[in-house]
C-alpha cells in the first residue's frame, strides 16, 4: 500500500527561505537522483526527512532561535548555495563530477576568479543570477541554432 507524503511542510519551510528553490534543494538533498519532490520523498524518505530538518534549523537561524549548533545553519546555507550553484553549472555543461573541471571553470577571471570552495556566501548569492544570466544565453543561442538548422 503506498502512502502519499504531505509537502505541506516543505513549502511552508521553502517560502521562509530567501531566494530558495524548491528543485535545487531537492537536487541536491537527493544525491542529485532529481528535481522531483515526490520522486525524493518516495525513493528517499531518511534524506527527505534530513532535507526538512536542515530547513527547519535554518529557518529557525534566519528567525534568531538559538539552535543546537550555530554553524549548522550556516554549513546548510553553504551547502544549499554550492549545490545551487553546481546544478547551474552542469546545465551549462561543466563536468561537475570533476572538481579539476569545475574548478577550471571558476577560476576564469570572467566567470568567478576563484574557486567554489573560496567563495563566501555572499559571494555565492551574487553569483547564482551571474550563472543564470549564462545560461540564459545558452538557451537563446540553442534556440537560434536550433532555427538556423531548421531552415537549412
Amino acid at each position: 500500500m503506498e502512502t502519499k507524503v504531505s509537502h505541506g511542510r516543505f513549502y511552508a519551510l521553502l517560502r521562509q527561505i530567501p531566494q530558495a528553490d524548491k528543485e535545487e534543494f531537492v537536487w541536491q538533498y537527493s544525491g542529485l537522483l532529481t528535481t522531483s519532490l515526490n520522486e525524493f520523498a518516495e525513493r528517499k524518505p531518511c534524506e527527505y526527512r534530513h532535507m526538512i530538518n536542515e530547513m527547519q534549523v535554518l529557518v529557525n537561524e534566519m528567525n534568531g532561535h538559538a539552535s543546537n549548533d550555530a554553524n549548522s545553519a550556516k554549513r546548510a546555507e553553504e551547502k544549499r548555495l554550492r549545490s545551487a550553484i553546481l546544478h547551474r553549472l552542469q546545465k551549462h555543461g561543466v563536468n561537475t563530477a570533476d572538481w579539476n573541471s569545475v574548478n577550471a571553470f571558476m577560476r576564469q577571471p570572467r566567470i568567478a576568479g576563484k574557486t567554489l570552495g573560496e567563495m563566501s556566501i555572499s559571494e555565492m548569492q551574487a553569483f547564482i543570477p551571474k550563472i543564470q544570466s549564462i545560461l540564459s544565453k545558452d538557451r537563446i543561442k540553442q534556440i537560434e541554432l536550433e532555427r538556423l538548422q531548421q531552415i537549412n
